[in-house]
């Protein structure tokens, strides 16, 4: 729903009876056009109890565009709560970042169920530009992987050759992820061996994890083999589990907004022995 929508009707009242009618099921209405608490969440209601509800409906939610987020929510929270509408969800939008979320959640105590995020999702401030690059890692050729790698004087440019496989680390005592791991995809990894992991760039920069003290888990899947797809998609809800579940593995330290500790991507010795040899090859 847009302000436009509801300004090209001659009333306020007139668009959200419109829209309702129009998406009973899923009827979230947009309630700052004029003044979000003097006549927004007023009409919200009032559809809601002349037609939604009559009609077996319920009003999925009201949105809010502008103004004081914290204060409006809590205002419009308990109206609709006053009138019955406890199931009635909050969403809040307007040049939101992870840091406005933040401070609306954990230090405003806005009462607000989900934030629409544009413009700050699409592309960052700092740097408005999105570029998106691909890189040859290897080539087939007489039914041998032949690994290729991309060289740069930028270190972080310089590409991981060959075919390969990602796992995440998990520890075994805390149930969190140590780091993520590529490996050549014809690697075989014991969890009852030592695990040595390096640094993408660096030999000596290394960890050992001690055998039987963690867990692999491979993270990549299938999805087209010879050409026919083999992958179910996941609805919506599972892709928003799947990552909320995920999330959980991750330290909060490296989660945090403000200098968050390096969560580390490293590589097999094989696969850095290869990487090394290559750029060597090519000095």
């Amino acid at each position: 729903m847009a302000h436009s929508f509801i300004q090209s009707f001659d009333s306020e009242y007139d668009a959200f009876l419109y829209y309702a009618k129009t998406y009973p099921e899923s009827c979230t209405l947009l309630i700052d056009t004029y003044s979000t608490l003097k006549s927004g969440i007023k009409n919200a209601i009032k559809v809601a109890k002349d037609y939604l509800e009559p009609n077996g409906y319920r009003l999925k939610g009201v949105r809010i565009d502008s103004g004081d987020m914290a204060y409006l929510s809590k205002k419009v929270r308990k109206e609709l709560d006053a009138s019955g509408l406890e199931d009635c969800q909050i969403v809040v939008s307007n040049s939101l970042d992870e840091y406005v979320i933040t401070s609306l959640i954990h230090q405003q105590g806005a009462r607000i169920d989900s934030f629409g995020v544009g413009e700050n999702l699409i592309c960052s401030k700092n740097s408005p530009v999105f570029g998106g690059v691909y890189k040859l890692v290897a080539i087939e050729k007489d039914g041998k992987i032949i690994p290729k790698i991309k060289i740069s004087d930028n270190v972080e440019k310089v590409t991981n050759p060959g075919l390969k496989k990602l796992y995440r680390i998990i520890d075994k005592e805390t149930n969190m992820a140590q780091a993520d791991l590529m490996a050549l995809w014809d690697e075989e990894l014991d969890e009852s061996k030592d695990l040595t992991i390096y640094h993408p760039m660096s030999r000596w920069k290394y960890k050992v994890i001690p055998a039987g003290s963690y867990i692999l888990k491979e993270l990549l899947v299938p999805i087209f083999i010879r050409g026919e797809q083999v992958y179910e998609e996941p609805t919506l809800d599972e892709i928003r589990a799947y990552c909320a579940e995920q999330l959980e593995y991750i330290w909060e330290e490296i989660k945090r907004f403000e200098y968050p500790q390096e969560y580390y991507v490293d590589l097999t010795e094989k696969l850095l022995t290869l990487k090394l040899e290559m750029l060597n090859e090519y000095k």
